[in-house]
């Protein structure tokens, strides 16, 4: 079970302040260090030292005291989804392979915390926006931003077709504190600096009754040691205020933190599918297979439009 610690607000203040530090109405952005050559400093070696980010586990009395005291509300406002763009062309396809449809929008996020070398998963969700889980950009007890970030797109077995910079990383304010309550807003936009060049997914916010099942996806470390995109299937159930996810899958899902939870996967040509609802975030202890992710609402959409706009 993750130890969370009160850090004293003025000593927040100090750690999230910065040349890089930007924020608005319930976000908070950190931009890249200008004139810094990241990608070079990600070579196949480091990225194979890159140790996976293990998934957070809480208890589920820590869930339950939590939503008892009223911190989130159970419905959701006005429904608003964006559709999946496809960029490359047809071609057969099969679960699990990253270049084929919808997983060639998909990747691993590497990134540096600590002096140590992590990797999560991530996706695109517009030409030049990623989505991933905010506990894989950002510390929340601190509030310190991870550094050097970079994303490789459709990674598998150390090869991937496109690497991104980041311009900056994003989280919604409520990210940082010492509580469960942060899971309600485990998710996170990173603004990279050039376009897809396989398309992105589609997204679904406040889609609250819409959906039965989703299909998760992510690089978990028990599978094939992360080095192969997974794809799990399951029922979802929202769990107080949070979204359930039983994929069934036993093994260890670090790694796999922020991959996507897709709604009606389909790896053909349907142009209402492929809708991102919610990211990996968290499990409960004593749960195996099953996993927790926050449910998207308009918390969400401001800070996709904010991370759109260079986190200004």
């Amino acid at each position: 079970m993750n130890r969370l610690w009160l850090i004293p607000a003025a000593v927040t203040l100090a750690l999230v302040s910065g040349p890089g530090f930007a924020q608005s109405a319930g976000n908070e952005g950190n931009r890249a260090a200008p004139n810094r050559d990241r990608l070079s400093s990600w070579t196949p070696a480091a990225m194979e030292r890159a140790r996976q980010v293990q998934l957070p586990t809480v208890s589920a009395d820590t869930v339950a005291a939590a939503t008892r005291g009223g911190q989130r509300a159970s419905r959701p406002a006005n429904p608003g989804s964006s559709p999946a763009k496809d960029l490359v062309s047809d071609r057969e396809r099969s679960s699990g392979n990253v270049y084929e449809k919808p997983l060639y929008w998909a990747g691993k996020l590497f990134f540096r915390a600590g002096g140590e070398n992590y990797v999560c998963s991530a996706q695109f969700i517009s030409p030049t926006v990623l989505l991933t889980a905010a506990h894989c950009v950002r510390d929340a007890e601190t509030g310190e931003w991870h550094d050097d970030l970079i994303f490789a797109l459709q990674y598998k077995s150390g090869e991937y077709s496109q690497v991104y910079d980041y311009v900056c990383a994003a989280t919604n304010k409520n990210w940082v504190q010492p509580g469960f309550e942060k899971y309600f807003y485990d998710f996170a936009v990173i603004k990279v600096d050039k376009p897809s060049k396989t398309g992105y997914f589609g997204t679904h916010w406040d889609w609250q009754g819409q959906y039965n099942d989703v299909t998760k996806i992510g690089y978990p470390g028990g599978v094939e040691n992360g080095e192969v995109i997974q794809v799990e299937k399951g029922p979802i159930q929202m769990v107080e205020g949070v979204v359930q996810l039983k994929h069934g899958n036993p093994a260890d899902q670090g790694g796999s933190s922020g991959g996507a939870w897709i709604g009606k996967f389909d790896s053909g040509n349907n142009n209402d599918a492929n809708y991102i609802i919610s990211v990996e975030s968290f499990g409960i202890d004593g749960q195996p297979g099953i996993d927790y992710g926050p449910y998207l609402n308009d918390d969400f959409k401001s800070l996709w439009d904010y991370g759109e706009n260079g986190c200004q």
